[in-house]
């Protein structure tokens, strides 16, 4: 894929993954050497709510593995519409929960991370399709 040659809507599209990577992939990075103060701290904002904690720690020890595969799965532009679908189901979990914690700033800025994903995976498959005519 040389830049040169791709038009700026071809260009934008690739760009939003590559950042949403990024994202994602540091997401989880950075969470890995505190993974259990991540946990903890997971368990801490769930324990006056009414998600049990038997679904809150596995979870919370899924979310950075999620990040960073997904991350790398778009930096790498592999099985991006499934990575993506699976990208909109992390949030969604994600907005279950600030929603329980009523933490409603969280809720916000991830349905923005949402409307984000729903352009690039639009604007993806209006491009890939135009890419096979």
């Amino acid at each position: 894929m040389k830049l040169n040659t791709l038009d700026n809507k071809t260009l934008a599209i690739h760009l939003l993954r590559i950042s949403f990577g990024i994202n994602y992939f540091f997401h989880g990075l950075v969470r890995m050497p505190n993974l259990e103060k991540f946990v903890t701290g997971m368990q801490n904002t769930f324990k006056d709510t009414l998600l049990p904690e038997v679904l809150v720690t596995p979870l919370a020890y899924t979310i950075p593995f999620a990040e960073m595969i997904i991350g790398i799965l778009l930096l790498l532009n592999k099985f991006t519409r499934e990575t993506l679908i699976a990208t909109f189901l992390l949030m969604n979990i994600l907005v279950i929960g600030s929603s329980f914690a009523q933490k409603w700033d969280l809720v916000g800025l991830q349905s923005t991370y949402i409307g984000f994903l729903f352009l690039l995976l639009y604007f993806m498959n209006e491009q890939q399709n135009t890419t096979k005519k």
